[in-house]
């Protein structure tokens, strides 16, 4: 199913030099030739509000956000303002023109469009993020052309497609360009044709798009809607939307009409050429008309009990419980000033005087009531004074106790501090001496465990030696015994060859007798 929208023209209105010479003339063919491109000079006009033109002629749209409110009664003749635009490298080529943003005033077919165009795309994202940004759709896409208008910190892009742009529109119209930045909105119009031209005729059966004076976008009331205000400035409707005051953004003009001061009934809503007729509770408010009208006001009293009621024409008050007025004061009704009461005496009045004479002799019965009590409590003060002038001494003299008793005890105090500081020099010589006390018995009980374990380590080597001593003295007796029979035999074996009977000796044996005592034999040597 097919949709209908409003297509654009995008014209980019280029201005030709006025005259140049034959010279320059074949130096730039030479160029082409050459395949090099000439400096030249882009700039971007746009167009004022057509003031004087009919309202019928514009279309649906204002050209401008101010079309019909102008600042001066005078237009000036010459309102062009030229705005710094390039396409291209600048320090290249620079192309001076103007360029239009039309809208058709009639309505067709989207799905006939192949060209889109993005407006206010913000120059933060550079081509790479545009690309990136249009990734799922690089299938469909023909062409791509960046433009740079007059608004600052943003640009457009022409985008053509093989196909239908709908999937395009669809898909990126009304989403932000990336998630950090919601607010930045991409606005796509459908392009209908881009055309070069050197005049500044808006094609026919279109009209130029105005900006949005709060955002500095295009309104299309196809993209989003748009609202005129009581001023004839146009916006779009969510930028007014955030607008809080009722004052219109550019010339401050209050959109709210104003409302008539006008009162009525709550009840039965009448609303009286004279004002006289209602009357407002003092209490909350209500507004009721008198009790010649509806008798609502009195309704009131009886259903809520507020009593005091203000007359809206004479500002009066009454009094439903008393019934009579009980104001005492008249006020002017141009400036609020208290005027005197005019007007003959009358039998109100003096019923009025009487009231007074009584309220006056319950002035004076107050009064004298009111200086008695005044006496009173004063008596009551004074009793009050004396009791605690009384308690001040008594508290001032034990303030003097307490202060003789503090300096007491902060001299025995300086004297106990100093009797300390001297304490603890001489627990500080005492530690000192401990300390060094110490030191020595730790020195001398580590010597005295060294001498310990030296004298056991003595004691064993001496053990050790003395068992060494007795083993080498058996052994020496051993070798003592063996030496005497070695030398008793030798000596037997010489006398044995000696004597006469050898042979017979030879197969004899030879007993040894037990060894004689040492004193035996010391005793007989000594015999002999």
């Amino acid at each position: 199913m097919s949709e209908l929208v409003s297509k654009c023209v995008l014209r980019v209105e280029v201005n030709d030099p006025a005259e140049e010479s034959q010279a320059e003339a074949s130096s730039d063919a030479t160029q082409k030739s050459k395949s090099q491109r000439k400096s030249r000079d882009i700039s971007v006009e746009t167009f004022p509000s057509r003031l004087e033109t009919p309202r019928d002629d514009w279309g649906l749209l204002p050209i401008c956000s101010r079309e019909t409110t102008p600042l001066n009664e005078k237009e000036p003749e010459d309102t062009k303002t030229e705005i710094g635009f390039f396409s291209g490298n600048p320090f290249v080529e620079i192309t001076k023109g103007i360029l239009h943003l039309y809208k058709e005033d009639l309505l067709s077919d989207r799905k006939e469009a192949l060209t889109l165009c993005l407006l206010g795309v913000p120059t933060s994202m550079t081509c790479h993020d545009l690309l990136a940004f249009t990734a799922p759709c690089h299938a469909d896409i023909a062409h791509i052309r960046v433009l740079r208008d007059s608004m600052p910190n943003q640009y457009m892009a022409l985008l053509t497609t093989h196909d239908s742009a709908m999937e395009f529109y669809v898909t990126f119209n009304g989403g932000p360009f990336n998630s950090l930045e919601p607010d930045n909105i991409c606005r796509i119009v459908w392009v209908s044709r881009v055309e070069w031209a050197h005049d500044g005729v808006p094609p026919p059966g279109h009209t130029e798009l105005p900006i949005c004076p709060v955002c500095l976008e295009r309104m299309d009331e196809s993209v989003d809607g748009v609202l005129t205000i009581l001023c004839n400035h146009a916006f779009h409707a969510n930028c007014l939307e955030q607008w809080g005051d009722s004052t219109c953004p550019v010339c401050r003009c209050v959109q709210s009409p104003e409302q008539a001061a006008s009162s009525e009934c709550e009840r039965c809503g009448k609303v009286d050429q004279s004002v006289d007729a209602l009357w407002i509770c003092l209490i909350c408010g209500h507004v009721g008309c008198g009790r010649y009208q509806g008798g609502h006001a009195a309704l009131h009293y009886r259903e809520s009990g507020h009593c005091y009621a203000l007359q809206l024409g004479s500002h009066r008050v009454w009094d439903y419980k008393g019934d009579n007025f009980v104001h005492r004061l008249l006020q002017n009704k141009a400036d609020g000033k208290l005027v005197p009461s005019e007007g003959p005496p009358s039998e109100a009045e003096c019923a009025q005087e009487k009231v007074d004479s009584v309220q006056l002799e319950f002035t004076y019965l107050l009064t004298s009531q009111l200086e008695e009590q005044r006496l009173y409590f004063e008596e009551k003060l004074t009793q009050l004074e004396s009791l605690y002038y009384v308690e001040n001494q008594e508290l001032r003299s034990e303030l003097v106790n307490l202060t003789q008793t503090n300096n007491d005890l902060k001299a025995k105090l300086a004297a106990l501090s100093k009797e300390k500081l001297t304490l603890e020099k001489k627990l500080n010589q005492q530690t000192i001496k401990l300390t060094s006390s110490l030191n020595d018995l730790n020195e001398e009980r580590q010597l005295g465990k060294a001498l310990r374990n030296n004298q056991q380590q003595w004691q064993n080597k001496l053990t050790k030696l003395q068992e060494e001593n007795d083993i080498k003295d058996k052994g020496i007796a051993e070798l003592k015994e063996q030496v005497r029979d070695l030398m008793f035999f030798i000596d037997a074996q010489q006398v044995i060859e000696k004597s006469e009977d050898r042979e017979d000796i030879a197969g004899g044996t030879i007993t040894v007798g037990p060894e004689p005592t040492r004193n035996k034999i010391k005793k007989g040597k000594k015999k002999r």
